[in-house]
């Protein structure tokens, strides 16, 4: 009884000081953007490019609607509507930036405190709720605590492949912008000089399209392309920024599953035995009615 008891109370103080330090040490630790630095700044980067994607559907869906008649408009609004995407993941990454200190922080200043309580209860009062539920806040606090930074990685990995295609559907972005300032550039000064003139300010025009396209057609190609762009690059972002962190999130609970999920209750080894017992005894049973 003495070696249980002292069992027990050596457990309770080795709960204690990891709840101790789960607190005042890991807590702040786990909390510090020093120690997140690296995906903090990765988040950074990924915003930064995101912003730069947003101004470039915008630039880029004004330019196509100032070129002169109707065909590029569809194209235009299109485009313009792709900026409703970038919103979204630039809110979901702002909210990975405030999870991946806020997980920490309670990770290692509640869940793990108040698993070590309620094991320290089960010492007490052998109930198996009581541990199965230190188990599973201990392991939900780590799964939360991790998912951030190794989704980012992640992300990084996949985002690296595709920097350089989104980089350049920028770049052409831009030089669509500066194509059709030139343009409707040129329509102005025409039109400023003397509005009559409309067979001058019809042959700037076309000759301002000529120098890209030669074609209101070659506009419309040209809108077609970098659409087609523009929705891979916000696809990939929104893959990397919405979608794998809840994958991550579900792979590590279907880990945690595996690991720890597979158990065999008591009382179907209590029924084995019996019936392995019943078993016994009825072959000794029939053993000695044959021998009578």
């Amino acid at each position: 009884m003495e070696k249980i008891s002292s069992k027990k109370g050596i457990e309770l103080i080795v709960l204690l000081i990891i709840a101790l330090l789960s607190v005042f040490v890991f807590s702040n630790i786990a909390s510090s953007t020093q120690t997140h630095a690296k995906t903090i700044k990765a988040l950074d980067d990924k915003k930064i490019t995101v912003m730069e994607l947003t101004v470039a559907t915008a630039g880029t869906a004004t330019a196509l609607a100032l070129i002169p008649g109707d065909a590029t408009t569809p194209i235009a609004n299109q485009i313009a509507q792709l900026s409703t995407y970038l919103i979204i993941v630039i809110g979901a990454i702002f909210l990975e930036k405030i999870l991946i200190t806020i997980t920490g922080y309670a990770t290692f200043t509640f869940l793990i405190p108040i698993a070590c309580v309620l094991y320290a209860i089960y010492l007490f009062v052998p109930k198996e709720a009581f541990k199965n539920l230190a188990i599973k806040l201990s392991l939900f606090g780590i799964v939360i605590f991790i998912v951030v930074p190794v989704s980012v990685k992640v992300s990084t990995l996949i985002e690296n492949t595709y920097q350089e295609t989104i980089n350049q559907t920028i770049e052409e972005a831009k030089n669509i912008e500066g194509e059709t300032s030139n343009v409707t550039e040129g329509v102005t000064e025409e039109e400023n000089e003397d509005e009559g003139w409309w067979g001058t300010i019809t042959s700037k025009v076309e000759e301002g399209i000529a120098n890209i396209g030669n074609t209101v057609s070659g506009w419309v190609e040209k809108g077609k392309s970098i659409l087609s762009k523009f929705i891979d690059a916000i696809a990939v972002l929104l893959i990397t920024s919405c979608i794998i962190p809840i994958a991550v999130l579900i792979f590590f609970i279907w880990i945690a599953k595996i690991i720890f999920g597979i158990n065999i209750p008591s009382t179907s080894i209590k029924k084995i035995k019996f019936n392995n017992n019943q078993k016994q005894q009825l072959e000794s049973t029939v053993d000695d009615s044959e021998s009578d």
